[in-house]
Parts: structure tokens; C-alpha cells; sequence
């Protein structure tokens, strides 16, 4: 648990003081416990027993009114520590996924990575950072018990130590049941969370097919699953903490039984009894919190275990590349398992050419760009990328002198113009120019906010030639090399569709090549070449 134990120190200061602030409180609250005998001191003295009674009375309220004030304390000390800490632990997490190969991150749903960012954070931080501040909290009020216990006789704090040591053992049986309960719960969670994300992405289906009902359907049949899985964590979980709970309540009626049995011999006074009744539910109980805390940060090592692995650079290592004048492949062959996809591909691609790479669905094209982007690992010949072979570069490397601009556009839920710069500090000017350049200018200043108008999730408040333009923009922004255009303009209507095409051909300092089923006639004579695939 190597994140764990580097956010504690990173956070040492606020975690003390918010154990401090434990101890005061269980101090406090002991303190306030323990002062209910002064009222019982009160009644036995001779003299105004009312008066002294109400002083008394005066004197425990006033007791038990600081001890609510430092229980608030903590509280709000709690509360500050925990939004700092989880914010640390979503950068852990983020730091993790941006850590991944593309290859990698792909295998999985986006939903596993929002189960991640929610589930998981919520329950790292309860497990073993809430869980710590109480066990501290526990283990004090333990302390602070067992030492007032100690003041009203010797004889009650060895026997109080004594069943410490009987319900501290027993929850030890359970651990590593806990541990993989606990794991389970979280795979299980992770599906759920794919599967809600999924059927809310996919209710117009629903909506349009007159199937509404399949929505609650299916968010009911992975709730289900889920909830089983918890269920089960909780039944062991619950197992502990009766445990616990039983061994408590034995130990509580023992010590009574010890306190009374000792005033009987005359060691300690009948009045003691009052006390022990309170002290003995605090010991106790913070005793069995304790274990129980104990047992939960212990539970949530599959946890931490999940982001601990091993992170890759995010691409291959290798040297660092600064120009790509030409993009060549020779022999190159790809196949998926026993399926053959690539077969001896030699293909050419120049920096101030234009290309088309045409074929119809299946036939490769995607493999092919994925190859070239050095997102596919895996087969045989060489891709060159001036006199550097891709296996020899690192791959992120490539990615600042080509941009992709895929189908299936992708926008985020922010302004227009952070989806076209992603945050990059571009002048106005080098905006505008990119608007021009991919029709946008006039769509833009239609906008209520202009540049600043939020766009909705994944851009459905747009049309799929205006998301698709403005990912050509986010392209071109960069001022890259290369262009691949995959079907980038298939959502466009023929006009504007060669409109963009046409001025992409049209610059001559950007190697262009587009991805599609059906080339337009119209740009056919503007390619240095067209390359098929079978």
C-alpha cells in the first residue's frame, strides 16, 4: 500500500491535527462520562445537598456542552481533510489512466473508469482514511476510558485489559474473508457502473423503439448484480461487527459484575457502579471500533492494490522525433489472432503529399491507421517515419506532428473553444483562422457565448457535421504535418463535404491522407495517390 502510505506523509500535517482533535474529543467525551459521578459525590456529601446538586448538575452540563463544541471541531477538521484527501486520490486515479497505453485503456469500458473516480475513491477514503480517524478516535476513547476506570480501582482496569485481549483476537478469523469480499464488491461495482452508463447512453434507442420499460429493466438487472455482491461483503462485514458487539456487551456486563463485586468486598465504593456503567460502554465500544476499524483499513488493500500496479510511460519508450518528412511502410502484415488483416503493405506517405487510402468495411483501413499512429503492436515489416523505424521512437512522440480526426467524434462538455485548443493558450487570430479554414466563422458568432457557448454532452446539442468540423479544427489547430481524415467528413452534406476536402488538398505544406469507402471525384485530381485495400 505504497499511494497509501505516500498520502499520509504528503498529508502528515492535516492528519494530525485532525487526531488531535480525535483525542481531545475522546478525552472530552470521557471526561464528560466520568463526571456523571460528581453528581452521585454530590447526593452522598452532608450539608445542602440540593444546592450542591444543582452546582454539580451546573458544573457536568457545562462539561458535556465543551465536549459537543470539540466533537464539532473535529468534525469540520474531518470534513476539510476529506476533500483534500479525495481530490489527491482522483489525481492518484487520473494519473493512473493517463499512465495507460492507448491499447490498454481501450480494453475496457469508459464506465470501469467512472467506477474508478467514484465508487472507488469514495471507498478508499472510507476505508482507510475515515476508518483511520476513527480507529484513532476509538483507541483513545479506549485509553482515556481504561485510565478513569483505573482511578475507581486497580482491580476493575486489569480485568477491563484482560477482555480487551479476548475481542481483539476473535475478528482476526475474518480478515482475509473481508479482503476478498471487499474486492468482489469492487469488480462488481465497476460493472454496474458500465452497465448504468450504458443504459442511459442508449435510452433514445429505448424511447424510439417504444421500449422504455427495457430501460428500468436493465438498470434493475445490473443493480442486482451488484447489490449481490455488496450484500455479501456487508454479510461478512456484519459477522465482524456482531462479533465484536457480542464480546463488547459480555466484557461491559463482566466488568459491572467485577465493580460490584468489589464493593461488596469494600475495595471500591457501591457509587462507582454509575461510572463503570458509562466508562465501561466507552472502553469497550472504542475498544471494538478499534478492531473493527483495524479490520477495515486492512479490507481495503485490493483497493489500493488496484492503482499500485505497475504503470506503463503512456508509449513506447524510445527516442524523441523531430521531423517526419516521410511516413513509409514496407512489408507490413497484421492479423487479429488467426484472422490475416494487413498482408505486405508498401505504402508511401510525404509530408506535402495528398493521399486517399480506400476500401470497404473490413478491408483494413482502420488497422492500417492504427498501425501508422503506433497504436498496434504486433507485426512484422517496418514503418519508417523518415530514417527512424517506429519500434525505435517513442510513440507519443509522433503525435506532435499527426492528428487524427476519426468518424466517431468526440466533444467534451465545455466551451467551443476549449474542444477546438484543449487548453492550449492559442491567440485569437490562430482561432480564427482555423474557424475559417473548417466553415465554422459563421456558426461561431451565431452562438449566444461565441467561442465561450458550452457545448452538451458528447455535442448532441449539435449537428454531426458541425461536431465533425470542429474536430477537424482541433486538428489542424495544432499545426501538424499530417492529417488522417478517417471518414472525417461523412457527416457533412456534399457541398461543404468537398468544400473542406478541397482546401485540405489545397495546403501545400500539410500531407493529408483520408480514410473512406467512397472518394469524391470532384478531389481525385488533387491525390499524389490512391491506395487500395482488398
Amino acid at each position: 500500500m505504497k499511494q497509501y502510505q505516500a498520502l499520509l506523509r504528503k498529508n502528515l500535517g492535516g492528519i494530525v491535527g485532525v487526531a488531535l482533535l480525535a483525542v481531545l474529543t475522546s478525552f472530552a467525551m470521557v471526561f464528560a462520562g466520568y463526571s456523571l459521578s460528581f453528581l452521585f459525590t454530590a447526593y452522598e456529601q452532608e450539608g445542602d445537598r440540593v444546592n450542591a446538586l444543582i452546582y454539580t448538575f451546573l458544573i457536568v452540563a457545562l462539561i458535556w456542552l465543551i465536549a459537543m463544541l470539540v466533537y464539532y471541531a473535529s468534525l469540520l477538521a474531518k470534513a476539510k481533510i476529506e476533500k483534500k484527501i479525495k481530490s489527491e486520490l482522483r489525481h492518484m486515479v487520473g494519473s493512473k489512466i493517463s499512465s495507460l497505453r492507448y491499447s490498454d485503456f481501450t480494453e475496457r469500458d469508459s464506465g470501469h473508469y467512472v467506477s474508478w473516480l467514484t465508487n472507488d475513491v469514495n471507498e478508499i477514503y472510507t476505508q482507510s482514511f475515515a476508518a483511520l480517524f476513527s480507529a484513532i478516535e476509538s483507541l483513545a476513547a479506549a485509553v482515556f476510558s481504561l485510565g478513569a476506570l483505573c482511578l475507581l480501582s486497580l482491580y476493575i482496569g486489569i480485568a477491563a485489559v484482560i477482555l480487551l485481549v479476548v475481542i481483539s483476537v476473535l475478528p482476526q478469523l475474518t480478515s482475509k474473508r473481508l479482503q476478498a469480499a471487499n474486492a468482489k464488491r469492487s469488480a462488481a461495482l465497476e460493472v454496474s457502473t458500465e452497465r448504468y452508463k450504458d443504459v442511459v447512453m442508449g435510452a433514445p434507442i429505448f424511447f424510439l423503439s417504444n421500449l422504455r420499460e427495457r430501460i428500468c429493466g436493465r438498470i434493475v438487472s445490473a443493480s442486482e448484480k451488484a447489490e449481490q455482491d455488496c450484500y455479501l461483503y456487508n454479510k461478512t462485514n456484519s459477522a465482524v461487527s456482531i462479533l465484536i458487539a457480542t464480546a463488547s456487551m459480555v466484557g461491559q456486563v463482566i466488568l459491572l459484575f467485577v465493580t460490584l463485586l468489589a464493593a461488596v468486598m469494600g475495595s471500591t465504593p457501591a457509587g462507582a457502579a454509575l461510572s463503570v456503567g458509562n466508562l465501561a460502554g466507552s472502553f469497550f465500544n472504542g475498544a471494538g471500533e478499534l478492531v473493527q476499524h483495524f479490520m477495515t483499513v486492512k479490507a481495503s488493500r485490493p483497493l489500493w492494490e488496484k492503482f499500485e500496479t505497475e504503470c506503463t510511460d503512456g508509449g513506447k519508450s524510445g527516442s524523441q522525433i523531430a521531423d517526419i518528412s516521410e511516413i513509409r511502410l514496407e512489408g507490413v502484415s497484421f492479423q487479429y489472432g488467426d484472422y490475416p488483416v494487413l498482408k505486405n503493405r508498401n505504402d508511401t506517405f510525404r509530408s506535402d503529399g495528398k493521399y486517399a487510402v480506400m476500401g470497404e468495411s473490413g478491408s483494413g483501413k482502420t488497422t492500417l491507421v492504427k498501425i501508422i499512429l503506433g497504436l498496434l503492436d504486433g507485426y512484422s515489416g517496418n514503418v519508417w517515419y523518415g530514417t527512424q523505424e517506429q519500434k525505435e521512437i517513442a510513440s507519443a512522440s509522433l503525435y506532435d506532428h499527426i492528428a487524427y480526426v476519426e468518424q466517431q467524434v468526440y466533444l467534451f462538455q465545455d466551451t467551443v473553444r476549449f474542444n477546438i485548443t484543449l487548453g492550449k493558450p492559442y491567440t485569437d487570430e490562430e482561432i480564427a483562422a482555423v474557424l475559417r479554414r473548417c466553415c465554422l466563422d459563421e456558426y461561431v458568432n451565431s452562438l449566444p457565448n461565441g467561442l465561450d457557448t458550452v457545448i452538451m454532452e458528447n455535442g448532441k446539442n449539435l449537428s454531426g457535421g458541425q461536431r465533425q468540423r470542429i474536430a477537424l479544427a482541433r486538428a489542424l489547430i495544432r499545426k501538424v504535418q499530417y492529417v488522417i481524415l478517417d471518414e472525417g467528413t461523412s457527416a457533412l452534406d456534399e457541398s461543404n463535404a468537398s468544400d473542406i476536402e478541397k482546401g485540405l488538398l489545397d495546403m501545400p505544406e500539410l500531407g493529408v491522407i483520408i480514410i473512406t469507402h467512397n472518394l469524391r471525384e470532384s478531389i481525385r485530381e488533387k491525390l499524389t495517390a490512391v491506395y487500395s485495400m482488398k
